[in-house]
């Protein structure tokens, strides 16, 4: 009896003391924090840039095979850009193979309308292999514009994704 007794004890003091210093820590950080302030990037996901409609595999070449293996590979896509229309994409992809399945990429390209202007590119990527195929996730910032219709893109900064049931889509950052 003189046990439970004691630990009631210890819980009434522990869980007084964190009572305490709880109210204190709330009170303080109510102070200090104005969350009506905080600005978020905007990421309209109903409203990507860019659609692939359709993709060729051009060339693959093995660069190195330790530590890790590492290609260049090059593809090419069909696809349909906000403000522009149709449009075709080549790329070239650095690729290194880690473990787990995991592929880290450095891309470059150019997107080409039907008119001869274009607009190019550089990524950074993110790739997982699975039993369903490959998915990547990146980062594109676009530049070096030539030609009007690429104009509203220049040196802005967009995410992609890919899978294998959906094409590479383009969604600008804001």
């Amino acid at each position: 009896m003189i046990q439970i007794k004691f630990v009631y004890l210890i819980f009434l003091i522990v869980g007084t003391s964190l009572l305490t210093s709880g109210i204190t820590q709330f009170t303080y950080s109510q102070e200090i924090s104005n969350f009506d302030t905080i600005r978020t990037n905007k990421l309209n996901l109903s409203e990507p840039i860019y659609q692939a409609l359709s993709g060729n595999f051009l060339a693959a070449k093995d660069l190195a095979t330790k530590p890790f293996k590492v290609t260049e590979e090059s593809f090419f896509e069909e696809g349909v850009m906000k403000n522009v229309g149709n449009v075709t994409n080549n790329m070239t992809f650095i690729n290194s193979y880690l473990p787990g399945n995991i592929i880290q990429a450095k891309g470059k390209g150019t997107i080409n309308d039907e008119g001869g202007q274009k607009i190019d590119w550089i990524s950074s990527d993110v790739g997982i292999i699975s039993t369903q195929g490959m998915s990547f996730h990146g980062v594109i910032l676009f530049k070096d514009v030539k030609g009007e219709m690429f104009a509203f893109l220049n040196n802005t900064v967009g995410i992609y994704s890919e899978t294998p049931e959906i094409k590479r889509t383009i969604w600008l950052m804001k």
